[in-house]
Parts: C-alpha cells; structure tokens; sequence
C-alpha cells in the first residue's frame, strides 16, 4: 500500500499478512479523533491487562510479514483523547464507550489494582500489533499518539529502525515511544524519541493477568538511540510480572535528556 506526497485522512488500518504500508516523503497519514471510527473493539492489551478495547490505530492480530516504512510522518491526533482522560471524573455519567467496554469486559483478569480498568475509557496505541512475526517498522515519524506509540505485544522477530516518535511531553500523558511486551527477537536501533512518558521500555504484563500469560519479553537489542525528553530513557518495567530475559546491548545508547533533569544544551 502506498502514500505518494499529500495529506491523507483515515480511521484504523488493520493488516493482513504479507503487507508493506509505504508512506513517502512528503507524505501525511492523519487520523480521525472521532472515538466511534475506533469501534468495533477488539482484542487488545493495556498496560500490561489483557482486554477488548477501542481499536488501535495501526492494528495485527496473528499475522506475518507485515512493514511499516517510508520517510512520511504518521499523526495520531492524540489531543481529544488525551483531553477526555484528563478531564474525566469518577461521579460524571458514563459514555456509551465505557459502557460498551464493561460489557465486553465482564470476566477479564484485573491487575491488582483495578482503577484503570473499571474507568472503562482505555486510550488505543497509535501502533499495536498482537501475536505476529515479521514484523518491520521503519523510517517513519510517528506524532501525537493517543496513548503508548509503538506497542508489540507477543510478537516475534521485530525490527524498529531509524523511526521518529514524537509526543509533547507535558500534555500528552503516558505516551511511551516504543513498549514492546511478551515479545522475544526484538531490534530497535537508530531511533529519535521525544515524548510524554517513558521511551523505550521492556514490560511484559502486570500482576496475575500477566503472570497468567507468563510470555517473556526476551532477547531484545536496543541500540544507538536519541531521546531528546521522557521520563526515562531505557526502562524495563513496570508491567513486568511476565519475566524478561537476555537483554541485548541495552545500554548502548544516547540519552539527552534536557527537561527531564533540567539541564543545558
């Protein structure tokens, strides 16, 4: 599928196997902030809890060679839902989004602490591919996320490279760079992150609900990258009740972090 040089709008992009999205330079993927365009919602994970949820925006579920690449920019148009989360309060009527995720979620397993979940509003990654191998990401800026940006979850054989993600830090809560959890043979190399949350982290499901999965995140490289602002650099956890083995070459990279601990340029 490819993106000449222009502006696009869409809804959720969900893959088949053996499918490469180029986006080229010059070239604008925007999309809609309409919170119904994100139904119906499926399999997901959230911060380690395995649910159903609004649909991510770039979505896999059991798959195989699927890429991401090009040198355009991807926005996720993450104001209004940072907003709602922001501005929701626990006595104020329930949305027929939240009432729509407590009927899909009757059984699910809660972590040990449950608040997130019965809010019922659960944020979608901007990218979240589940239970697939082959994966590429590549070239790319990723902005504005509405929740955690690049989100593997038990996936195998994943490469990230040379990608920019870009959140603003101060508005934009929990918008991770790049969090891949359960996943094994992962490479991030060469990346830019700047955002509202951590950048890059190794997680692997919370409390029961990931110690119920028990799938490590394992044998992940994380090398020569830039992260110009974020809560931390390289992190593993939490969200780790899964194990995590054989990390690879994680200290090889450069941090900048000027806001984080006020220094100077």
């Amino acid at each position: 599928m490819y993106f000449p040089a222009g502006k696009y709008l869409t809804g959720p992009i969900h893959f088949k196997s053996n499918i490469t999205l180029f986006i080229d330079a010059g070239a604008e993927l925007h999309f809609s902030n309409d919170f119904d365009d994100y139904l119906p919602m499926v399999e997901s994970r959230y911060e380690g809890v395995d649910v159903t949820s609004f649909s991510p925006l770039f979505y896999a579920n059991n798959v195989e060679n699927i890429a991401i690449t090009g040198r355009g920019i991807i926005d996720g148009h993450g104001k209004k839902w940072w907003d709602f989360v922001e501005g929701y309060k626990a006595d104020q009527p329930r949305s027929k989004w939240q009432y729509e995720f407590d009927r899909l979620n009757k059984d699910i397993l809660l972590p040990d602490d449950p608040k997130q979940m019965k809010r019922g509003f659960l944020r979608p990654p901007l990218v979240q591919f589940m239970n697939s191998k082959n994966i590429l990401i590549q070239g790319v800026t990723f902005r504005n996320s509405p929740f955690w940006t690049i989100n593997p979850e038990f996936c195998d054989n994943v490469t990230i490279h040379a990608v920019t993600v870009i959140n603003p830090q101060r508005l934009a809560p929990n918008t991770d760079g790049i969090n891949p959890e359960s996943c094994s043979n992962v490479r991030i190399s060469d990346c830019f992150i700047s955002v509202g949350d951590d950048c890059i982290t190794i997680k692997s499901g919370k409390d029961q609900p990931g110690r119920a999965k028990a799938r490590p995140a394992e044998n992940y490289s994380i090398t020569n990258c830039t992260m110009l602002s974020g809560h931390g650099g390289v992190v593993i956890g939490s969200e780790m009740s899964g194990d995590v083995k054989r990390l690879l070459s994680a200290t090889a990279y450069l941090m900048v972090l000027i806001e984080v601990f006020g220094l100077k340029q």
